[in-house]
């Protein structure tokens, strides 16, 4: 069984698709998906449940504080659910899709089998030692038991902002959530552990999905597909169509339309 947390703010039609996705895929592949989905967009536009096992809507409070206020509510409920057979869960973006989920078994089975808590990906990178720049929080894995013990999650951004706000204005930096997540795994440890035991701890207990990186080209514009493991978190939908039509997959309704539409200007622009 294998938890999915989707946060989301009105990307609908790529919600809708990876759901079907999910319920589809994922469950084939893992006996079964419990399907969270967190949404702070308008309610009219999401008024019920379509494929999730449990909706949860907040209010939007922007770009970082939203997010994290997005994730830390469906990790709260895995967190504080016990799901029989459940000790991971899969947290994406509403964009961020996961096509080949031979590439996400083999994750979780490294996890499994080697002991690792956390499954992310650089969003940056930091010279000339190629050491993680901030936790990807569109596309991550994460040891639900473990967070029960960790407390990774919830994360205090706001917190976070407030503590590092004299330093970032000095770096002329944005205090991005992803930063924030890598923050509180690296101090998780840190206060748990001493000298080398602590890097050494660190250091097995983190799976840096580098199959997904660089993210981010040195000059800044941000990739958005990476079929050898069929990953596409584009916010245009031209991407994700010819993935699914040589995939040859209808994983339902919405998937279906995406694959048959010869204009794409519906998508993500609910009325």
């Amino acid at each position: 069984m294998l938890g999915h947390l989707i946060y989301n703010y009105e990307h609908l039609d790529d919600l809708r698709i990876q759901e079907e996705i999910s319920k589809s895929v994922y469950a084939k592949t893992f006996q079964g998906v419990n399907l969270v989905h967190t949404y702070n967009g308008k309610k009219l536009l999401w008024p019920r449940p379509y494929l999730e096992d449990k909706l949860i809507l907040l209010k939007n409070r922007g770009h970082y504080k939203g997010a994290s206020d997005l994730i830390n509510a469906g990790l709260k409920y895995f967190t504080q659910t016990k799901i029989k057979g459940l000790k991971y869960v899969l947290v994406t973006a509403a964009d961020t899709w996961i096509l080949k989920s031979n590439f996400l078994r083999a994750i979780i089975a490294e996890m499994e089998q080697k002991g690792r808590f956390l499954a992310a990906s650089s969003w940056g990178r930091v010279e000339p030692f190629n050491k993680p720049h901030g936790f990807s929080t569109d596309l991550f894995v994460i040891d639900i038991e473990w967070n029960r013990k960790a407390k990774l999650f919830p994360v205090d951004y706001d917190g976070f902002v407030k503590k590092f706000s004299d330093f970032f204005a000095l770096q002329y930096g944005i205090p991005i959530l992803e930063v924030a997540v890598q923050y509180n795994f690296q101090k998780y440890f840190i206060s748990h552990f001493e000298n080398n035991d602590m890097w050494r701890k660190r250091n097995q207990a983190f799976r840096r999905i580098f199959e997904r990186e660089p993210v981010h080209s040195q000059k800044g514009v941000r990739f958005n597909a990476w079929p050898k493991i069929g990953l596409y978190t584009s916010p245009t939908p031209q991407v994700k169509q010819e993935a699914l039509k040589k995939m040859k997959a209808d994983f339902g309704p919405y998937t279906l339309k995406l694959i048959q539409a010869k204009n794409l200007s519906y998508y993500n622009n609910a009325v």
